[in-house]
């Protein structure tokens, strides 16, 4: 799944989000960005861990701005309002935490 995304990156010019594994507590999310997109303002309502995977992207949470390039990783708090901008084609993993746990 992982590498149909990379191949689709380059062309596609929406975000391509794809569920990887699902269950009561857990989340993880691919996400494809080409350079250029952006994910303007939105909310998680949980925690969010991302993990890069590809390239380089901006997270604008209005709180701080922060570039996250390959193997990076960032825990995104719930409820931060943020945007994101793709500053190369990226993919990305996010973890959506819905556990009383955290990271």
């Amino acid at each position: 799944m992982l590498h149909a995304i990379l191949d689709q990156i380059s062309e596609s010019e929406k975000p391509i989000i794809k569920i990887i594994f699902r269950n009561d507590d857990t989340r993880v999310v691919a996400f494809g960005l080409k350079k250029g997109l952006k994910l303007i303002d939105h909310q998680l309502p949980v925690n969010a861990k991302i993990l890069m995977l590809k390239g380089e992207i901006e997270i604008d949470s209005k709180i701080e701005i922060v570039s996250l390039k390959e193997f990076d990783e960032y825990i995104l708090p719930p409820k931060v309002i943020h945007q994101v901008t793709s500053l190369q084609d990226s993919m990305m993993l996010v973890i959506l935490n819905f556990s009383e746990k955290s990271f």
